[in-house]
């Protein structure tokens, strides 16, 4: 008897039994798998829109306040005996500047000396006093009183002169060079306790102590400006020209300025939104865009349909289209298309930066406008400054009570023709800085009001001017508002020799300006105004100048693209209202939910194909018995049978 159980191991592929039923296990994952991905391209296409988006916005925000960018510009006619800055705030104008001095520092030089550096000179103490300030004291020793000792020693204390030491070609000299121009910057160097030839180094042009040799002497700037004689310390004369700061290059040296509209900058900034407007319409145009097999696409786009998306592109090529808010009335330019822009079939915008410059140069004013919140002040005496997103487009009257003044005050007798019939000293306090003056026997009201004004610059008052007021002395502060005021006070009574101030503290504090816009409340600052009462003006800021009240006729704000298009984008991407946070936010939930499922699924069919691993395992250990039975019975069978028959 012959007994075979061979055949149900070799009858059996276990590994395939095992990857069949896996990969039956795996079917609902890997449909789950195609979900997610799916959604994942759908999230990436909002990814693409945020984006977009953003950076449009960002682009946007570069219009935001077209006003308040230095949008001027300086040309000059001979830039070589000029150089200029402008700041926003400068008028349109132009100016001739002729007769240019140039500011001078003080130079003096000393005697020969055979050596620098071995030759002594000698010891003592050298007080330096650069103008009305307080004598700087420089120590010669015997360690460093040679030429170039001296010369490191004025170098390192810092008294406002530069020392150095030259040789003429025959031998060495000491040089001392004011470290600032004008005439309020002479130095005086006096000796004491001198040894050797040290007392050769004093100078002094008032007492005639002259051992150093003048060889140029400390002088202001100055120049014409349209006919009027302006004076300076220093070659940069700034607050001259409003809003332009000018550099002095060139000794006799004249030229033409004009300030002007800086439109090449401006149409570079359009260049660069009209280049994000387009970028972010290709984004949404291709995420919504559809394709078929036939037309040769290559699908349709991931967000095809999407009604948000597609009423966003409306809103933003509606924008570009449409009216600007609060134009003003008969103007030529009350739209974008009217300066440049042009829709094209896509939605993309076509700029034409010819027609934008044209329109720039025939009213920069209304043309830039239309890109950010501008305003136009009917009144040569009403400057528009700024607004704030509270600001409405509209046109709004202006009125004003009372205009802002400048901290001012005059002493009570004119400086008598001869001059101070004594020394007089003065204290002008402005804040927490007070600065005295020593005014010489025998000044006149010029020599005082020179005197002041260049003290008063050293020490850092220079906000603070004197003037000859028809012969009396006047003080008075170049800005304006409350917060300008100073005092001053002499040591001499207010006698018919004296400046007039006398020994009683005079005071002096400016006004703020007073008015309302539209109506509206005003909170001045300066020649400045704020509405800070409710309505539809709020936030508009108007510099008011002159000295004009009443009706002060209007100011016309317009609310270009940048408003409206920027509350458009804001609203689309608000973290949390706006529909591209709503999708990303469902789209993150449902593929979250995904994955948690395939994890769910992944595990179970993990634990089922090692459940039927174990199974078949167990099962091949009990084939594997039941083959060894086999073979013990088949043995011992056929030994049997071999037996009975011999």
């Amino acid at each position: 008897m012959s007994v075979s159980i061979s055949g149900l191991v070799s009858g059996i592929d276990v590994q395939s039994l095992v990857t069949q039923l896996s990969a039956a296990y795996q079917k609902p994952i890997t449909l789950l798998q195609n979900q997610e991905q799916s959604y994942q391209t759908t999230l990436s296409a909002w990814g693409t829109v945020q984006s977009a988006l953003s950076t449009l916005q960002t682009a946007v925000s570069s219009l935001q306040a077209v006003t308040q960018v230095n949008n001027r510009t300086v040309t000059l006619s001979n830039s070589a005996a000029v150089s200029a800055s402008v700041s926003s705030d400068a008028p349109l104008a132009s100016y001739s500047l002729s007769n240019i001095v140039l500011a001078q520092s003080e130079n003096l030089y000393s005697q020969d000396f055979t050596s620098a550096a071995n030759t002594t000179v000698g010891t003592g103490t050298l007080q330096i006093q650069v103008g009305s300030g307080t004598a700087t004291a420089v120590t010669i020793n015997n360690s460093n009183d040679t030429l170039n000792g001296i010369a490191a020693a004025i170098n390192n204390a810092n008294a406002g002169v530069s020392a150095a030491v030259v040789f003429d070609g025959t031998g060495y000299r000491l040089t001392l060079t004011g470290s600032k121009t004008g005439t309020a910057n002479a130095f005086t160097v006096g000796v004491s306790g001198a040894t050797g030839s040290l007392g050769s180094l004093a100078y002094s042009s008032s007492t005639g102590a002259s051992g150093l040799t003048e060889s140029q002497t400390a002088s202001n700037a100055s120049l014409t400006i349209n006919g009027l004689t302006i004076t300076s310390s220093s070659n940069t004369v700034s607050g001259a020209i409003p809003g332009v700061t000018l550099n002095l290059l060139q000794a006799s040296g004249s030229t033409s300025l004009q300030v002007g509209n800086d439109s090449a900058t401006f149409v570079t900034s359009v260049e660069a939104f009209v280049s994000s407007y387009n970028n972010a319409m290709d984004a949404l145009n291709a995420v919504t865009a559809y394709g078929s097999a036939s037309s040769g696409a290559s699908g349709s786009g991931p967000l095809i349909g999407n009604a948000a998306i597609q009423g966003l592109r409306t809103q933003l090529m509606n924008l570009i289209s449409g009216q600007a808010q609060g134009t003003v009335s008969g103007s030529a330019y009350t739209s974008l298309g009217s300066v440049g822009l042009n829709l094209a079939i896509d939605g993309t915008v076509q700029l034409d930066t010819n027609l934008l410059s044209s329109a720039l140069s025939d009213n920069y004013q209304q043309v830039t406008g239309l890109f950010g919140q501008v305003g136009t002040p009917s009144n040569a005496s009403v400057g528009f400054v700024s607004t704030t997103n509270d600001t409405q487009p509209g046109t709004y009257a202006v009125n004003i009570v009372s205009d802002a003044t400048q901290a001012s005050l005059t002493a009570a007798s004119a400086v008598p023709s001869g001059g101070l019939s004594s020394a007089e000293n003065l204290t002008i306090t402005s804040g927490g800085t007070s600065v005295a003056v020593s005014l010489a026997s025998g000044s006149t009201i010029d020599a005082i009001v020179a005197t002041i004004n260049a003290t008063l610059s050293q020490k850092g008052l220079s906000g603070i001017t004197a003037l000859n007021n028809n012969g009396s002395l006047e003080f008075q502060t170049s800005a304006y508002g409350s917060g300008e005021a100073f005092r001053v006070v002499s040591d001499q009574a207010a006698s018919s020799g004296s400046t007039g101030i006398g020994t009683t503290p005079l005071s002096a504090t400016g006004s703020d300006v007073v008015g309302s816009v539209n109506g509206q409340i005003g909170t001045g600052s300066g020649q400045t105004l704020t509405v800070t009462g409710p309505g539809a003006a709020l936030g508009l800021k108007i510099n008011v100048s002159g000295q004009s009240t009443g009706n002060l006729g209007s100011v016309t704000i317009s609310q270009g693209v940048y408003q409206q298009m920027n509350s458009v984008l804001t609203q689309a991407l608000n973290t949390t209202t706006g529909f591209v946070a709503a999708a990303t936010s469902g789209l993150n939930t449902t593929i979250s939910g995904i994955n948690q499922q395939i994890t769910q699924l992944q595990s179970n069919a993990s634990a089922q194909t090692a459940l039927l691993e174990q199974q078949f395992a167990a099962m091949q250990v009990q084939v594997a018995q039941l083959q060894s039975v086999g073979q013990y019975l088949s043995a011992f069978y056929n030994t049997s049978s071999g037996s009975s028959v011999g």
